[in-house]
């Protein structure tokens, strides 16, 4: 015989499953999640009542609604699997998680808190174990437990005393995700300890706990500083400022403690600088013109090129990746060398949750996104003491400006999981004690205008800022894009190598440097747009070393150029290295002119686009040696 509340605790179970071990799998938490709900409507049903639906989820159901306009307005109608099952519609099932807002009572919210507190163990659990684990812990797993020649193996950051130390990722595919997951689970953990250690008295009761729980925060914030998700920083240092406008107290007892914080964060960021290349690397990107990775100039570019034609009703779900490549095309006949660079950025969203949903909805999803948004912290705003172990949520709609996290499943799920469990009904009676205290610093008040939170309109104020500097950033011309990168032998950045293309004078190496070695990126040994077919390019390709007479003394006395080739395809998606193989080594005379290296790309005849590189070995006599100067166009013409 089937209780009254039979299905309502089948439901809680799988609700709770889910939260838990949502850091192992996106499948087996979307069976959790999915089991969850169905027994929820079945719970419904079983009572004959309506489901309570929270004003946030009506607004998220109307965003996703949008994502339909354009293609009902263009087709006539809507393409089952091209617009719904396999676009961005197909996510709007995850929102129906928010009905869990109005069916859990205040005791189960606080068992499920529980959940989470155990995923983010789990969570720290696995970023620990990937982080000194020579494999990607989930294909090795999938692949029963063994590596597949030719996989992708992790970033490695460091090796010290033979022990090595990659970019954590716990088990999910990308750093970003992790990233993504850690940001959503660690604000428990923080808040947990931060109870037990707030009164002595806790601290001597449950010390144990509160020595496990220090010591596993501590771990968790140094595997978000490991992982190097540069937009989950970036979430978490603004939602410092909300914490400091949720606390009440004089800004002068606070202000050491935060002064000393930040003083922290900043010698752990300057340690990791000087000691680290992949986290140089990330830091100086935020800040470069010409990306090395992501190319997410690129994105941005293509994003307001659509939006621009689009603003009004939108792309519709699942075109973002055709209006791409319709934007791309015209791009790569002007400048053929940005092919391969518009071929593996990233066409499948704009990397950009506010404006990806625009993109997709136009005005209408602009319009239900800030809705969706206003009710959202209106319920943070009310979680008062609880605020901390909300956080993640407003720290994902921050790096929400630099990546598409509420298109990502892996964080998605536990979003809404996070999202079901804030309250629903709102307390704004204040105490007079709670009127005289005043806010933690006065340039942080918010004194509101009817219902409207601070937290909304810092969310309102930061995705304008975040838009007005993705467009001025997106308007650099095509052409200063093009860039030859130069590798060692282990294909890390050569920093000096970089220097010496495209340089107008020799450039000088530590003294007593011998020999050099490095590699340059070529050009495609076929000419090749979206959409059309490879053909053997006619144009040779070239490049020039050239040969500065006043420094003579100091340039190379021998001279060897390699003739390399190297595989084209997407790393990320093969979800493999390239292979590289060296072609002939040529011997260059030291004639005191420039020389001139010419490659015919009939000569080497494939199927594949490849990659025509070089490589550069030099040695000196002199103690004071210089790099000769290579001048490489774009299309290596």
């Amino acid at each position: 015989m089937i209780g009254k509340e039979t299905f309502h605790t089948v439901s809680y179970v799988f609700l709770w499953l889910f939260l838990a071990f949502s850091p192992f799998s996106i499948s087996l938490s979307q069976i959790f999640a999915g089991c969850s709900l169905f027994f929820l409507f079945a719970h419904q049903i079983k009572k004959k009542e309506m489901p309570k639906f929270p004003n946030a989820l009506l607004f998220w159901i109307g965003l996703y609604i949008s994502f339909l306009i354009f293609p009902l307005i263009e087709y006539q109608q809507i393409q089952w699997k091209k617009d719904i099952v396999k676009s961005e519609f197909g996510d709007l099932w995850m929102g129906f998680l928010l009905l869990h807002q109005t069916s859990l009572t205040n005791i189960q919210k606080k068992k499920l808190q529980k959940a989470v507190l155990w995923g983010a163990f789990f969570l720290i659990l696995s970023g620990i174990v990937s982080s000194i684990f020579p494999y990607r812990l989930a294909p090795y797993v999938m692949d029963g437990f063994r590596y597949v020649e030719g996989k992708r193996l992790p970033h490695l950051l460091t090796n010290s005393n033979g022990i090595s130390v990659y970019l954590p990722i716990g088990f999910q595919s990308t750093h970003l995700t992790y990233g993504g997951l850690l940001a959503l689970y660690l604000p428990s953990l923080w808040e947990k300890t931060y109870r037990l250690w707030k009164h002595s008295k806790s601290r001597f009761l449950f010390w144990k706990m509160s020595l496990v729980t220090l010591l596993v925060s501590g771990l968790g914030f140094f595997l978000l500083v490991l992982n190097q998700s540069r937009s989950i920083w970036i979430g978490f240092f603004f939602a410092g400022f909300l914490v400091l406008q949720k606390r009440k107290g004089s800004i002068r007892n606070v202000l050491p403690r935060l002064v000393a914080f930040i003083f922290f964060i900043l010698a752990i960021f300057i340690l990791f600088y000087h000691t680290n290349w992949i986290f140089q690397r990330a830091i100086d990107d935020l800040f470069a013109k010409r990306s090395l990775e992501n190319q997410r100039i690129w994105i941005h570019k293509m994003n307001f090129s659509i939006l621009k034609e689009h603003f009004l009703l939108g792309i519709g779900a699942g075109n973002y990746g055709e209006q791409f490549t319709n934007v791309a095309i015209p791009i790569v006949k002007e400048f053929p060398a940005l092919y391969y660079d518009l071929f593996i950025t990233p066409k499948s969203h704009a990397h950009f949750d506010f404006l990806h949903d625009v993109l997709m909805g136009g005005m209408f999803a602009f319009c239900f996104y800030l809705g969706f948004l206003f009710f959202v912290t209106k319920q943070l705003d009310q979680t008062k003491d609880k605020f901390l172990f909300f956080l993640g949520i407003f720290v994902i709609l921050v790096a929400g400006s630099f990546q598409c996290y509420l298109l990502d499943d892996e964080v998605l799920l536990p979003f809404m999981g996070l999202l079901a469990l804030l309250p629903t009904k709102y307390n704004l009676v204040q105490t007079k004690k709670q009127k005289s205290q005043i806010p933690m610093s006065k340039f942080l008040v918010w004194k509101p205008v009817g219902n409207v939170s601070f937290s909304f309109v810092f969310l309102v104020l930061w995705l304008s800022l975040s838009l007005t500097s993705t467009y001025l950033w997106s308007r650099t011309e095509p052409g200063d894009l093009i860039l030859h990168r130069t590798r060692t032998k282990d294909n890390f950045p050569s920093p000096f190598s970089q220097m010496s293309i495209g340089a107008t004078k020799p450039v000088p190496l530590p003294a007593n440097t011998k020999d050099w070695y490095f590699k340059l990126s070529g050009c495609l040994d076929k000419e090749v747009n979206f959409r059309t077919n490879a053909v053997v390019r006619k144009k040779p390709i070239q490049m020039k070393l050239l040969w500065d007479s006043k420094l003579r003394e100091h340039l190379p006395n021998s001279i060897r150029v390699e003739i390399r080739k190297r595989e084209s395809f997407d790393q990320d998606k093969e979800y493999k290295v390239h292979s590289e193989r060296v072609l002939k080594t040529i011997s260059l005379p030291i004639t005191g002119k420039d020389h001139l290296v010419t490659v015919d790309p009939s000569d080497m005849k494939q199927e594949a686009p490849e990659f025509v590189d070089f490589g550069f070995w030099y040695e000196w006599e002199s103690n004071t040696p210089y790099l000769p100067r290579i001048q490489i166009n774009g299309n290596c013409e």
